[in-house]
């Protein structure tokens, strides 16, 4: 039997819930032992003189268990995904403010960052925190994917003929394989190489654009680089004010 667009949606919705649930368990399980294991590693470290041979191994025990704590931090943040609180936000301001923020982050030092910002752009309804997560996700991604090196172009404009901004992320890095393009958006799926990444950065990302009542999409190939692109709505001010002719405008 053939399910409809509608059923597959619906479908997907039901796994990404069930996903979360599980998620939420397993990472509520595991976070007792791993603070246990942390505790005890510190306190083994404290009775070892800095020159002791053993303390290198109880180091990397604690290293090890403070990897597994990102991970499991990652494992809530996907699984507790609250509704955004939403107000009318200047996505162009976003952006340049987290350029600013990022722009000495050391994978960005050596990469050209170009900026195309409508600025006549309208706001958009939007939770600023949660709108900064999902782009400092897609830039440090971007960057990853130069090796620190490249060009990083930033785009927003409102969509022709729709009540929707879009914001673009383009990079010149080594691009996704075309196998692997249809899978970037689910939960731990990741293209990076092992322990470099949790495989939950861009399913994050997916779902508070989707709470936003926007679409994120990716167009990429090997060796060609990548493109995500956001959509969100406008929000009902600026409906308002592109029915009389004019939007709010930002300068930047």
């Amino acid at each position: 039997m053939k399910l409809s667009e509608r059923d597959h949606k619906l479908l997907s919705a039901e796994r990404l819930k069930a996903t979360g649930r599980l998620a939420s368990e397993i990472a509520h399980e595991l976070n007792t032992p791993l603070g246990g294991i942390l505790m005890y590693s510190h306190l083994v470290l404290e009775d070892f003189a800095e020159d002791d041979p053993r303390r290198e191994n109880v180091v990397k025990i604690n290293k090890l268990a403070h990897r597994c704590k990102i991970i499991v931090q990652g494992l809530l943040d996907f699984a507790h995904q609250e509704n955004p609180r939403l107000k009318p936000v200047q996505i162009n301001r976003i952006l340049l403010d987290l350029i600013g923020f990022l722009e000495e982050h050391v994978l960005l030092r050596k990469i050209s960052i170009h900026t195309h910002f409508d600025s006549a752009l309208p706001k958009v309804l939007g939770d600023e925190n949660k709108l900064e997560q999902v782009f400092i996700n897609l830039i440090i991604n971007a960057a990853q994917s130069m090796n620190g090196s490249g060009i990083l172009t930033l785009r927003t404009e409102l969509a022709p003929g729709t009540e929707m901004v879009r914001i673009e992320c383009s990079d010149t890095g080594c691009g996704i394989n075309n196998r692997h393009v249809d899978r970037i958006f689910e939960p731990f799926f990741t293209t990076k190489q092992r322990g470099k990444g949790t495989g939950l950065g861009l399913s994050i990302c997916h779902g508070i654009v989707e709470l936003h009542g926007g679409t994120i999409t990716v167009e990429s190939s090997k060796g060609r680089g990548s493109t995500f692109a956001i959509s969100l709505p406008v929000a009902d001010e600026d409906i308002e004010a592109s029915h009389g002719g004019e939007f709010q405008h930002l300068g930047c």
